[in-house]
């Protein structure tokens, strides 16, 4: 099934292994990858990919759920919660399906309560 492939990548963009290794970041992101954070900060990949370091954060995913926009194209949503500074945040991402890979597209994260 295809919900836990992405769920996993979700959870893998999540340690700080592959939030800080842009070799791991290109492996999960499209050339053309840009986020709004739940912060406000807009991200894009294309900007520095050989630096790029979301850092390190300590957040727990729930209520995982995925909707198939086309056969290459889904959308995940769930919750989030930084175990850091309490927040929580209502998430969403764009995955395409690129050469048999997927690979996040967009992602948006917005503060809740």
């Amino acid at each position: 099934m295809l919900a836990p492939l992405i769920e996993e990548k979700e959870r893998l963009l999540l340690t700080t292994e592959v939030r800080t290794s842009p070799e791991r970041l290109r492996e999960l992101l499209t050339e053309d990858f840009f986020e709004i954070g739940s912060s406000g900060r807009v991200l894009y990949k294309e900007a520095d990919t050989n630096t790029m370091d979301l850092g390190e954060i300590d957040i727990t995913l729930s209520d995982f759920n995925l909707e198939v926009i086309r056969d290459d194209v889904v959308l995940a949503t769930y919750r989030t919660e930084n175990h850091q500074s309490g927040r929580i945040a209502l998430r969403s991402s764009i995955w395409v399906r690129i050469d048999g890979v997927w690979k996040m597209r967009f992602h948006q994260g917005t503060p809740a309560q």
